[in-house]
């Protein structure tokens, strides 16, 4: 009995013991929405009011005490996030995660991401630039929270510190955003076997240019695709989001009902926990703005203000080119450039493993680049590939760019601080009160012998496609108050600038034709209709091809089905079963189609790379290609055979997954949003979701996905925000909304908040109205320390 009373007090101790922790971690890091606190170096206080979902409004007497409280502010909401970001761009994830992440760090050190941050931040530093000592501010505030407050739950559970910030840090954030955005690393080695494998006809029906020239390479080896799988491999484990594409369109007053100008954009990012933007709207004489954050970067690449606004997309261009080199037959550190014999250099690096011993490794290198082909320990290629990388080979201008959407005055200004970034290529759109609509594609856009190549390896020896020289400026694609009254961009194919067509990994033009569509039958648009368009699901490719696979099966037994199919209008509504029919169906076409040429190997990774995109419609609405006939029969087989074909195994699929009632199928049940975090797969709490969702690939609400041939589709990427200026009335109607919150910290209100809203198509208004702003009962004193 007394073994019994003491065995039950231990229990009791321990219970006891184990919610008094909980207690004691939640109540220390809950973060804290009101009251005082001091923060060094102010020259006055700042007034913080954070507003119904979290979204601070800072005030402050001085631009650096506006940028000093930014940085506290980040640092209380997002210090985990922005502590991640600085080491996936700095390659250190193995400090944090351990021996799991060494290949990731050598791939993205091998890159060259870590020594480009460290050179541009001297660079920026040593320029002296006005927004110097707003960026040292602001890393100020963001150290002064890590001395003085507990460290995030991650770091506790990891049992790790949070080293201080500094400028390289910023650089190393906005570098792993440039990284991101490149497809060259997957698609290029891919389309380099496939060109090497297949009779030029195949890529003929893919409508991609097959150059045979005297520096195309031309060797055969099947292991190209090592190089795209190691990429491939390597984001998927980076636990951050990869900036994946977007929408935007800003519509003039001469197409609005209200006369003026409206901007709508939702950059498409993978989804993550914490999402990507952090909202801030800033107030100090003279400057006021709204902006959206990446957080641990001062300045924002979304803002707007009562004058002017900016939203991005991915330009898509091809700013990464790889090289084959001719090593020396006799001396593996010499290779051959322009009839020369020259030395390879070696770079060492030193990798801090979390628990284990340092790694030390070497990165070499020639004219072009690093040698890439050096990490691939399991199957390492026979040939010696290098990378050229636009952005890692020009002094970066990012931060002063982005300062300079800031303070621009005027569209000339704005236009001007654009035109510093080399960098990744983005679409930069713009919309002000005076009624100017523009957009810019930016970045250096390199001269090429020809611009179809570039999508394969060079041969590297010959010196006849090195990266010499880029356009000018005035050369990149651009459209400013264009007379049809609105300019867009949805990732797809610019004009041509003087006949120039760069080359570039572009997507279909589904959701800029849908875009198009919408504001052109629409005279007097309206912020309702904007809404409308953010979350509409209509497929225009579905919608092109419904025709040709319906009529393939128009003698089906299966009458009653394809009288509900022929109803369908292309929408991928979540409630709807068609789109899960359909979906699958045009994927298990081209997979027919393809596959058996493509090969086992090869077929994960080219249904990853924009290639499979583009060339779907394309393939399914030629009834001759090449591609029809299954290699792997005696027989010739015939588009509607393959139609009919996968329509039946499409059927057959969803009935095991879903049962034989087609009436009862979801897309939504197939299609399910999860917002995972970095430590979500151990700690399955700190996840957001999962929940059903609208959308699918290329369409105005691009809930994006690979596609999978198991029941459920996972959602990669999507909407980032979905984010309305409306210029009538800058500060009472723009409208905004997150896919989970404003706040990282899991214990905050603000965590999730908004993630049922996001997935339902709702907004929430960017409150700029000074009066509202001020009723807040949650008012955050940032004291000067005396």
């Amino acid at each position: 009995m007394k073994v019994l009373k003491v065995a039950g007090t231990i229990v009791v101790l321990i219970i006891i013991g184990v919610a008094s922790y909980v207690f004691y971690i939640k109540s220390s890091l809950t973060p804290i929405y009101s009251g005082e606190e001091i923060l060094s170096g102010l020259e006055a206080n700042s007034e913080v009011y954070f507003t119904e979902y979290g979204i601070p409004h800072i005030y402050a007497e001085s631009e650096e005490d506006v940028y000093r409280s930014l940085g506290y502010i980040h640092a209380k909401e997002r210090l985990w996030q922005m502590d991640l970001l600085r080491h996936v761009g700095s390659g250190r994830l193995s400090e944090l995660f351990g021996t799991d992440m060494i290949e990731v760090d050598k791939y993205l050190r091998t890159m060259g991401l870590s020594s480009y941050s460290e050179e541009s931040a001297k660079a920026y530093i040593d320029r002296k630039h006005e927004s110097l000592p707003l960026v040292q501010a602001y890393i100020s505030g963001i150290n002064q929270y890590i001395e003085n407050n507990p460290k995030p739950l991650e770091h506790t559970i990891l049992g790790l510190e949070v080293e201080p910030f500094k400028i390289q840090n910023i650089f190393e954030t906005l570098t792993y955003m440039a990284f991101s955005f490149s497809n060259a690393q997957i698609t290029d080695p891919i389309l380099t076997e496939l060109t090497s494998k297949l009779d030029s006809a195949y890529l003929i029906d893919l409508n991609i240019y097959h150059y045979e020239g005297e520096s195309t390479l031309r060797s055969f080896d099947d292991r190209y695709s090592e190089q795209a799988d190691m990429a491939m491999t390597v984001l998927n484990k980076l636990k951050i989001p990869e900036f994946i594409g977007s929408n935007s369109w800003v519509v003039s007053g001469n197409k609005t009902q209200s006369g003026k100008v409206i901007l709508v954009n939702d950059p498409h990012i993978a989804f993550a926990q914490p999402s990507v933007w952090y909202e801030s709207h800033v107030i100090s004489p003279g400057n006021e703005y709204y902006g959206y954050h990446i957080p641990g970067a001062p300045f924002p690449l979304l803002m707007h203000s009562e004058k002017k606004a900016t939203g991005i997309t991915m330009f898509e261009n091809d700013e990464m080119d790889f090289y084959v080199e001719e090593i020396h037959p006799e001396d593996s550190n010499m290779y051959m450039h322009k009839g020369e014999w020259k030395e390879i250099a070696n770079r060492e690096e030193v990798i801090k493993v979390n628990g284990e011993e340092d790694v030390s490794f070497s990165i070499r290198s020639t004219v072009h680049g690093p040698i890439v082909s050096d990490i691939l320990n399991e199957e390492p290629l026979d040939d010696v590939v290098t990378m050229h990388w636009v952005t890692s080979n020009y002094t970066s201008y990012m931060i002063e760019s982005i300062y300079g959407f800031v303070k621009a005055q005027d569209i000339v200004e704005l236009e001007k601080a654009a035109s510093q970034i080399h960098g990744p290529g983005l679409n930069i759109m713009y919309g002000d009160s005076e009624g100017n609509v523009a957009w810019w594609a930016v970045g250096k856009l390199i001269k090429r012998r020809n611009e179809q190549l570039s999508k394969t390896f060079y041969d590297g020896s010959s010196g006849l496609d090195d990266p010499d020289s880029t356009y000018s400026f005035e050369k990149n694609p651009h459209a400013i108050n264009p007379p049809w009254g609105y300019v867009h961009s949805a990732n797809n194919q610019p004009d041509t600038v003087d006949g120039i067509v760069y080359s570039g990994y572009y997507l279909p033009d589904d959701r800029g034709e849908r875009i198009v569509e919408l504001l052109e039958s629409n005279e007097e648009a309206t912020v309702n209709l904007m809404k409308e368009m953010l979350v509409d699901d209509k497929a225009m490719m579905q919608e092109a091809l419904k025709g040709i696979l319906l009529q393939a099966i128009k003698n089906t037994e299966r009458g009653d089905l394809l009288r509900e199919l022929l109803k369908w209008n292309c929408d991928f509504d979540r409630d709807d079963f068609r789109p899960l029919i359909f979906q699958k169906w045009v994927n298990e076409i081209i997979k027919a189609a393809m596959k058996d040429e493509i090969g086992e190997k090869l077929w994960p990774l080219y249904k990853k790379s924009h290639t499979y995109k583009v060339a779907t419609e394309y393939l399914i609405k030629n009834n001759e290609s090449i591609w029809w006939d299954d290699t792997t029969t005696d027989q010739k087989e015939t588009r509607d055979e393959i139609i009919r074909m996968s329509f039946e195994s499409t059927i057959k699929d969803l009935s095991d997954s879903w049962g034989t009632d087609y009436l009862q199928w979801r897309w939504g049940n197939a299609h399910q949003l999860n917002h995972k975090h970095a430590m979500g797969d151990v700690i399955s709490f700190l996840n957001v979701g999962k929940y059903p969702v609208s959308g699918a690939n290329e369409v105005l609400n691009n809930m994006g996905y690979t596609y999978e041939e198991s029941a459920e589709q996972t959602i990669l990427f999507g909407p980032s925000t979905r984010r309305i200026v409306n210029f009538e009335d800058v500060r009472n109607d723009s409208w905004s909304i997150l896919p989970t919150g404003q706040s990282g910290n899991y214990f905050s209100p603000y965590y999730d908040d908004q993630a049922q809203m996001y997935v339902d198509g709702k907004f929430r208004k960017m409150i700029m109205n000074h009066d509202l702003i001020k009723q807040s009962n949650s008012k955050l004193v940032l004291k000067a320390s005396n």
